[in-house]
């Protein structure tokens, strides 16, 4: 398991969906010869903050797919309830277990194209400033990855149903504070994979 540090943020993935749209579990498509979950978690571990994963469809084929890695797993049985649910759940193992972390930043299994340095450069700002709403701006919109401080977590983890983060940035506009990232690429059906894929490779090419 990675290293406990009750003093730095937590790291939330959020991998409990069924991928309806997709057509096939979309945790375990294949990237560069990884699954896109497995590219996700290592990507964030590699920022040397505690992990949690959220699992719920398919928990045990995601999770087999996450079992060399040093990390939390949460099989969320309510996960079919939206991602709302989910990311409750995520955060109720956080304050649960990481009860002096100073926030929680929420990431998605399905963005295969982050880098590790994306995360580092949120947490190093929320070192900085620890009361900012750290979030990813996407043609004009605030979304994950989103840093959440330690005082939002009391109400992330009542949330219920589809809510996703955006409702709590909307409500605390005056102290979000956003990045935007080259490149970002939310995988939600076969297309999106190809992109994400034939990105990848253009990458390693420049």
């Amino acid at each position: 398991m990675a290293e406990r540090r009750d003093s730095a943020p937590v790291i939330v993935l959020l991998a409990a969906g069924e991928s309806r749209r997709f057509g096939g579990i979309k945790q375990l498509a294949d990237i560069d010869g990884e699954t896109m979950v497995h590219r996700a978690a290592r990507t964030a571990l590699a920022t040397g903050v505690a992990l949690i994963v959220v699992t719920g469809a398919n928990a045990g084929q995601v999770g087999a797919a996450l079992s060399d890695l040093p990390l939390h797993i949460v099989h969320h049985a309510g996960w079919a309830d939206g991602m709302g649910s989910s990311l409750a759940a995520g955060i109720r193992y956080v304050v649960d277990r990481y009860p002096q972390a100073t926030g929680a930043l929420l990431c998605l299994a399905d963005q295969p194209l982050l880098r590790t340095a994306c995360y580092t450069r949120m947490l190093a700002r929320h070192r900085q400033k620890p009361d900012r709403i750290l979030a990813t701006e996407q043609h004009g919109v605030a979304g994950p990855p989103t840093l959440f401080p330690q005082d939002c977590l009391t109400e992330l983890m009542h949330w219920s149903g589809d809510r996703g983060a955006r409702a709590l940035l909307r409500r605390e506009n005056d102290r979000v504070e956003s990045f935007t990232w080259q490149g970002i690429i939310d995988v939600d059906s076969p297309d999106d994979l190809k992109l994400a894929r034939s990105q990848l490779a253009a990458n390693r090419l420049d």
